[in-house]
């Protein structure tokens, strides 16, 4: 099984990076987005201060500009208990309905108890319910490897994506065989200058905007086979569907292709 090593620790912030307050309340130890970036690092950016400080923290064309990046700027959520699924449908919707509204619709429809996601199936049926206005064929789901033409092609074309994968201590994409299942909600790409591919990815744990290298979100979404008890939540009782994590109805190679959003998305390069 192919190994992700975690990023390394990133480095101290330049002089100018102002955090702001955590919101109160939230389960998150990051800092939100921030504004008021300046430095020399990953300068091609300091336009787009979330974008800015999401490549700096991750050590991604920290002196050379990508060949290509586009992302629409779409607003942080923070999920409340194990609803990240939800969470992040919610932010796709740019929070109408709400993520609480939309666990009640998920409680009814029998597909989650607490708010935990674990079918890709479920979470795209009601993905395509709160799209049925934007036209037919505006999300699908996805099977198979991430790391793909179809994948790379929707990004350029300004899709999105709602992708379950193993979360690592600081968020990032990792292979813990499911036990860590998380999702996030892919809202760009990026192309640095040897042509690696890299996402950039908002999710319910941070308020920062994640950029990840694309076959490490791949391969951790295809490790997704079995479900451990969150350590978090050690009485709740979560449901899963039909053949576990794993199967037809669960999240192992499963992902929801979104054909873009009605914001507008920000050609960066």
């Amino acid at each position: 099984m192919p190994h992700i090593s975690a990023p390394p620790p990133p480095p101290p912030l330049p002089s100018g990076i102002k955090a702001a307050a955590p919101v109160a309340g939230s389960r998150t130890k990051d800092p939100p987005a921030v504004i008021n970036i300046s430095g020399d690092e990953c300068g091609w950016a300091w336009e787009y201060p979330e974008l800015h400080l999401g490549c700096y923290l991750n050590r991604v064309c920290q002196y050379t500009p990508p060949k290509r990046c586009q992302y629409y700027s779409v607003p942080s959520i923070l999920q409340v208990g194990p609803t990240c699924g939800l969470t992040a449908l919610s932010m796709l919707l740019n929070g109408n309905p709400t993520a609480a509204e939309i666990l009640q619709n998920a409680i009814a429809q029998e597909y989650t108890i607490n708010g935990e996601m674990f079918s890709a199936q479920y979470l795209y049926e009601l993905t395509r319910k709160h799209l049925h206005g934007h036209g037919h064929g505006a999300c699908q789901l996805h099977e198979g490897r991430l790391e793909c033409d179809k994948v790379k092609e929707l990004l350029r074309a300004g899709g999105c994506l709602l992708v379950p994968y193993d979360a690592d201590v600081n968020h990032a994409p990792c292979l813990k065989s499911g036990h860590r299942a998380h999702w996030a909600l892919i809202v760009g790409y990026l192309a640095d200058a040897h042509d690696k591919f890299y996402v950039l990815a908002r999710h319910g744990k941070t308020r920062n905007l994640a950029v990840w290298p694309l076959d490490d979100l791949s391969e951790s979404n295809a490790n997704l086979r079995e479900f451990a008890q969150p350590k978090g939540y050690p009485d709740l009782a979560f449901l899963q569907p039909p053949g576990g994590l794993g199967g037809s109805l669960g999240l192992r190679e499963r992902a929801i292709l979104i054909n873009g959003l009605p914001q507008q998305i920000l050609h960066v390069r």
